[in-house]
C-alpha cells in the first residue's frame, strides 16, 4: 500500500493494517523537504494516538525513516504519521 498525504500542526493522519503473527510489516515514509520540515511515524497496538507506546517488536532505520518488524500476533497494527511544521509526505507500507 502506498498513500500520500499532507499534515502539519497539531494533526496526525492515521491507518490501520491487519497482520498476521509471523509476517513481516515493512514501513518507509518520504517527505518533500522544505527548509527544516520533517515527517515521522509510530507503529502501535492501540487505535487511541494519544497512547503513545510504540509496538514492542521491529526496528527503525535511516534516521526513522524505515522500520520493519516480525508481527508476534495477529491483529490490527496502528500507523500515525505527524510532521513538523508541515509536510506533503509518502508513506509505503507492506505486509509479507
Amino acid at each position: 500500500m502506498t498513500v500520500s498525504g499532507y499534515i502539519g500542526g497539531e494533526s496526525h493522519d492515521s491507518y490501520v493494517i491487519r497482520a498476521g503473527k509471523g509476517q513481516t510489516l515493512s514501513v518507509q515514509i518520504s517527505w518533500r523537504r522544505v527548509a527544516d520540515n520533517r515527517a515521522e511515524f509510530t507503529v502501535r497496538e492501540s487505535p487511541d494516538f494519544f497512547d503513545s507506546t510504540p509496538v514492542i517488536f521491529g526496528a527503525e532505520s535511516h534516521q526513522g525513516k524505515q522500520w520493519r518488524g516480525t508481527i508476534p500476533k495477529t491483529g490490527d497494527y496502528y500507523i500515525y504519521v505527524v510532521a513538523h511544521p508541515t509536510a506533503h509526505y509518502t508513506l509505503r507500507v507492506s505486509v509479507r
